[in-house]
């Protein structure tokens, strides 16, 4: 069942279309699996019973992550003894899921205008380094400017793991200190020239870093919001309950749009995702209809609707409508018309019966894997095809948009099997233009 019913979905992907997202993320979001990462009340539990051979503290500390690391705050052993010794660091990373991939995908791709974290995990740049785009995790408004030629800013507040680690927030203490105070003040600046007039979806971000919740909130203006979709499983009294000052701000804002899902935040933000890539493929096979009228045909988009392609399937529809290889990351936020003659492609062989087997197709006993070419030559785009081994490797790649200029990358072996020849780029598969492709599949 869709966790957005129709109204909100399509007030998130008309946000989208005009530039007007911001996504606000809290440590909730990296809970879910396969990320299994600690909350703040078992990091809280875990340094406590760590420290407990050494010192009896007060039971009511145990569960406040607050308050415990202020206790070693007020001991001048917060730096060197709370976060060098009894943080347990190794359990705060893991592997990046499906929430992650949509953020940092959303964010590539400019989709989204800049997303606010309360994580100092660095799993959504994670997701991003392993597409071979580096994006870097702003700690202030001066980085998140800096830090855009790449990607949308990704400003996370509470601090990063990898990025100076001790001055990460963890207690209300912190906040009167000088450096702590600039860095706020710094994001409330970028805040309030990014965010005013912007639509804002908040993802897990009620949880028990209450002295976030509070910072979080004066430091944003809420009455300049467009609207305010916060997906969180708590109920609305748990979540007033936990940040009262950030609830009244978002739930009780004059003429502000406010709704309130009870769901999975990475559920939802992979939810997003899929309906934001399905509005991308839509777009593109839109981009063949001239091709298909110019022969006499007529464009049917019903009959290629990706309405149930999976996540991945679709982005590997963009990655593939983008020339872009299965190891790096989707760049645009929608198709370029350059791509036409992909989509007219995926149109052709839907005309002629084609199964689609992912993003693939299956045709006349061969599997089929459609690349936008750019315009270059067929052993060019081949060449920059390194891609890792997949379990099933297209039988015939249709570069589409290229030309096959006879150069020697186009007789170099494929290496299969057990071959000792070594692999090409480009893989195993038959690289074909338009032209050879429609000769050959008689379509």
């Amino acid at each position: 069942m869709p966790i957005f019913d129709e109204p909100t979905r399509i007030r998130l992907l008309g946000s989208i279309e005009a530039g007007r997202m911001v996504v606000l993320c809290g440590a909730g979001l990296s809970i879910p699996s396969p990320s299994n990462l600690m909350s703040a009340v078992r990091v809280a539990q875990t340094c406590y019973d760590r420290w407990r051979p050494t010192q009896a503290l007060p039971s009511a500390l145990r569960d406040d992550i607050d308050r415990l690391a202020g206790h070693f705050y007020d001991q001048g052993m917060f730096k060197t003894v709370f976060i060098g010794a009894l943080v347990p660091w190794d359990d705060l990373v893991g592997e990046p899921n499906t929430g992650h991939a949509a953020v940092a995908d959303l964010l590539i791709c400019r989709a989204v205008q800049a997303a606010l974290s309360a994580n100092f995990d660095p799993l959504i740049e994670q997701w991003s380094e392993r597409r071979k785009v580096q994006m870097h995790g702003a700690l202030d408004g001066t980085e998140a400017v800096q830090f855009a030629a790449r990607s949308n800013p990704l400003l996370k507040f509470h601090g990063c793991l990898h990025r100076r680690r001790d001055e990460t927030l963890w207690t209300q203490a912190q906040l009167a200190e000088p450096e702590t105070q600039q860095r706020i003040q710094n994001c409330s600046a970028w805040m309030s020239v990014n965010l005013p007039g912007k639509d804002l979806l908040i993802i897990g971000f009620w949880t028990d870093w209450g002295y976030l919740n509070n910072a979080l909130a004066n430091a944003i203006a809420v009455q300049n919001f467009g609207s305010v979709i916060v997906v969180d499983p708590a109920t609305p009294a748990q979540l007033e309950a936990r940040a009262p000052i950030l609830w009244n701000k978002l739930a009780g804002a004059a003429g502000v749009p406010f709704v309130h899902i009870q769901a999975s935040g990475a559920d939802a933000l992979e939810e997003l995702r899929t309906e934001f890539s399905k509005v991308w493929a839509r777009k593109f096979f839109e981009l063949g209809a001239p091709f298909i009228e110019a022969e006499g045909g007529t464009f049917d988009l019903a009959a290629v609707d990706p309405s149930n392609w999976t996540c991945d399937e679709l982005y590997n529809l963009r990655r593939d409508a983008e020339s872009i290889p299965y190891d790096r990351a989707a760049e645009r936020k929608a198709p370029a018309p350059e791509a036409a003659s992909a989509a007219f492609m995926h149109l052709l062989l839907n005309k002629a019966g084609a199964a689609r087997v992912g993003s693939f197709y299956e045709y006349d006993g061969k599997s089929i894997r459609i690349i936008h070419g750019s315009g270059q030559g067929l052993e060019t785009v081949r060449q920059r095809y390194n891609e890792p081994p997949v379990i099933s490797p297209a039988d015939i790649v249709i570069c589409a948009g290229s030309q096959s200029l006879g150069t020697p990358g186009a007789i170099i072996s494929a290496g299969r099997g057990a071959s000792i020849v070594r692999p090409a780029r480009g893989g195993s598969s038959r690289w074909l233009t338009v032209e050879q492709a429609r000769a050959e599949l008689a379509i």
